[in-house]
């Protein structure tokens, strides 16, 4: 140690100082899930602003991935990277980034599935359902089929939940829902949705053929194919944004395959439906405009 006077930058006077290692250790689970949050814990402290961070094994001295500062305490989290192989724990000085203690790490990849209808009409409410969460602030999204990896679109976050509801595109066209990793922004499932005009006939087991539009308090005949073998089956007329199960007039199906409605007396949108009340499913819709 010296003191240098700054006038000539002379030493005026010194001290010997033996600099020893630190000796610390760094720990971490064996294995994680890509994008998940893990523990890492260390056995000392050298300066608080060092760091601990994540990284694929082989990367070079000083560099760094998802990392914190280790602070006052001796344990802390990361995030997975997105990407599964083998990686180390590193607690590095920030004191020219050198790497005190490692461990490694395999991060391996995220097993999870999503859901939505085969087909749904134009901006209407789309019901998606996830199998498990990866990390609470992933996202599920409706993109068009083909987008690049990272984009989103209509979206929500995941959260605690394993479902969530999403608003289908004005276009129609096909589309995929997509599970997305916020880490690394990677898409872990996905499903194909085809979304069909506003005012398409939707078939899941029973295809209603209906006029598109009629006057109020006129007699309208909406006939049918298909069907289930349930003990009650219903052709009902709603609203078109009323709940599945709710109607204005509706007919338990019998032997025929038509049924005879009076359109309301009041205009709007409405909607043919087939419903398989037994196992509370609709099987087949089908819009009618009254005006």
């Amino acid at each position: 140690v010296r003191y240098v006077l700054r006038e000539g930058m002379k030493t005026l006077a010194s001290a010997p100082l033996e600099v020893v290692a630190a000796e610390l250790s760094i720990t971490a689970p064996e294995q994680v899930t890509t994008g998940t949050s893990f523990k890492v814990s260390w056995s000392d402290t050298v300066a608080s602003h060092d760091y601990y961070t994540v990284v694929s094994v082989g990367t070079d001295e000083g560099r760094l991935g998802n990392r914190d500062l280790v602070g006052s305490k001796g344990e802390g989290r990361l995030t997975a990277p997105a990407e599964p192989g083998m990686y180390e724990v590193r607690y590095v000085l920030r004191e020219g980034m050198k790497t005190l203690a490692r461990a490694p790490v395999e991060v391996v990849a995220a097993e999870v599935g999503i859901s939505a209808p085969e087909k749904v009409r134009a901006q209407t409410e789309i019901k998606v359902e996830w199998s498990s969460v990866v990390s609470s602030d992933d996202y599920y999204t409706i993109v068009p089929m083909g987008t690049a990896e990272g984009k989103l679109g209509s979206r929500g976050l995941v959260r605690d939940s394993n479902e969530g509801r999403l608003k289908a595109p004005a276009e129609p066209g096909l589309y995929e829902v997509r599970y997305v990793l916020r880490e690394g922004m990677k898409t872990l499932a996905r499903t194909p949705v085809e979304v069909l005009a506003e005012d398409a006939a939707l078939d899941s087991g029973a295809a209603l053929s209906a006029p598109s539009s009629a006057a109020p308090g006129a007699a309208v005949t909406v006939s049918w194919t298909g069907g289930s073998d349930s003990s009650d089956q219903r052709i009902a007329l709603a609203k078109a944004d009323a709940a599945l199960f709710t109607w204005v007039e509706a007919h338990k199906v019998g032997d025929t395959q038509s049924q005879e409605f009076s359109m309301p007396e009041e205009p709007g949108r409405y909607e043919f439906r087939y419903l398989d009340v037994s196992n509370t499913k609709v099987l087949g819709r089908a819009v009618i405009e009254v005006k």
